[in-house]
């Protein structure tokens, strides 16, 4: 049976904002939106259902996240790790300690946790990052969609073959739900050039989607340009690598993975704070995509990304959380109402809406079914119920508003109600 959505305000994030408008949605799948008196004419048989002084806006897209992590504050107090680290070297470390302690269990419970906090914060599609690669199978029959990024890293050399064969492995394995797997090397200064290039030949020759964190830390670009800074002189030593620092390749980062074959355009790249002019021209030329991340940038203290002119010169932005290693919830609603304060002008509320919908789905190369309600698009949405009525000119100001996440009252996804506050 065919359902119609009545709302005060239809907000479908590729159109202007509908009052009183209406979404016919039959099986997973938008039929028709417009005015709901113009639908209930038109689909008389459908079952109304009525949320006339509520908001309806497409489910969000959490481009960057890191689910097998969301256990993480739990985890470290357990350990004793409660200090907060010096710099973001001392993150990684403090990072590696505690993932040393936990179990198959650990983690597997914390991508549930993950996947639940995700739904009731409001997000129907996620670009995840899973380190622990045994746990691939926790993604099957979940309702949420996306891309799942498997990682890899290592520079030893007698390594390598045995982290590619653990890919493989993981790659192999069908997941049973409409989450689409990818791969993730890590970073330039965690996975050795020969590796990179040979995970990059695979993805842009096989069309498999790939992720990368670049230009995060400003020793980063110390690494990757020089072979110095504290990656090298702190991380490497403390994790065994002291005999593979590489040698610096007279690169930043964007250069860097341009000059291992990674520009391609089904790669999402994260963070993107150490860009210079020369590496935003070389990203726009390429019309490639970053996930910003801005809280877990502030928390770790690396900087804040040039938003303003990646966005000027074309760059495809979107928006994600990291994880809660690095940040205070898993909710994209959160994120904006932070980066709209944060990057201040550079980033207004409707642009930041984009980026949380449509532009999110298609930094994800998943915007022909999400990021927006369109007829014949998967019906991912949620209904807002605000505490006083939210005029149409301001409806994205609302939207960035510290706090708009409680307001959420349901989310559907694929066209079942996966999440209600009451």
């Amino acid at each position: 049976m065919k359902q119609l959505y009545r709302v005060g305000l239809l907000v479908p994030g590729n159109a202007p904002p509908l009052e009183d408008g209406a979404l016919l949605v039959g099986g997973q799948r938008i039929l028709a939106i417009g005015s709901f008196k113009q639908l209930r004419k038109e689909y008389d048989d459908a079952k109304v259902i009525d949320y006339a002084d509520y908001v309806m806006v497409p489910a969000l897209v959490n481009a960057h996240s890191h689910l097998d992590l969301t256990d993480y504050p739990i985890w470290a107090k357990k350990v004793g790790e409660t200090e907060e680290p010096a710099d973001f070297v001392d993150w990684i470390l403090q990072l590696i300690r505690v993932k040393r302690t936990l179990s198959d269990t650990d983690f597997r419970s914390s991508i549930q946790h993950g996947l639940s906090l995700s739904i009731a914060s409001g997000t129907g599609v996620i670009g995840d990052i899973l380190a622990y690669l045994p746990a691939v199978d926790c993604y099957d029959h979940v309702s949420i969609a996306g891309r799942l990024f498997l990682e890899t890293l290592g520079q030893n050399p007698e390594h390598k073959d045995q982290a590619y064969e653990r890919l493989c492995e993981a790659l192999s394995y069908e997941v049973k739900s409409d989450i689409i797997k990818g791969i993730s090397p890590h970073s330039p200064y965690t996975i050795s050039a020969d590796y990179m290039q040979q995970i990059y030949q695979v993805c842009s020759s096989k069309n498999i989607f790939c992720s990368t964190h670049i230009a995060e830390p400003a020793a980063e670009v110390d690494f990757t340009v020089a072979g110095t800074g504290l990656l090298a002189t702190k991380f490497y030593p403390a994790i065994g690598w002291e005999s593979f620092v590489p040698r610096g390749a007279g690169l930043r980062p964007v250069s860097y993975v341009a000059n291992q074959g990674g520009l391609f355009n089904h790669h999402l790249l994260v963070h993107g704070v150490q860009l210079s002019e020369e590496d935003i021209d070389l990203l726009a030329s390429r019309r490639m995509a970053v996930a910003l991340c801005p809280r877990s940038n502030k928390r770790l203290n690396v900087g804040k990304a040039p938003v303003g002119r990646m966005l000027d010169s074309g760059v495809r932005l979107a928006l994600g959380t990291d994880s809660l290693a690095s940040c205070d919830s898993l909710s994209i609603w959160d994120e904006m109402a932070f980066a709209h304060h944060w990057f201040g002008g550079a980033l207004d509320a409707p642009t930041l809406f984009y980026l949380a919908t449509l532009s999110g789905a298609d930094a994800l190369g998943l915007a022909r079914d999400y990021g927006s309600l369109e007829v014949g698009k998967v019906a991912s949405f949620q209904i807002l119920k605000p505490k006083s009525k939210v005029a149409k000119s301001e409806v994205f100001d609302y939207f960035v508003a510290p706090g708009c996440d409680k307001d959420m009252a349901h989310v559907f996804i694929k066209g079942k109600e996966e999440f209600c506050t009451h």
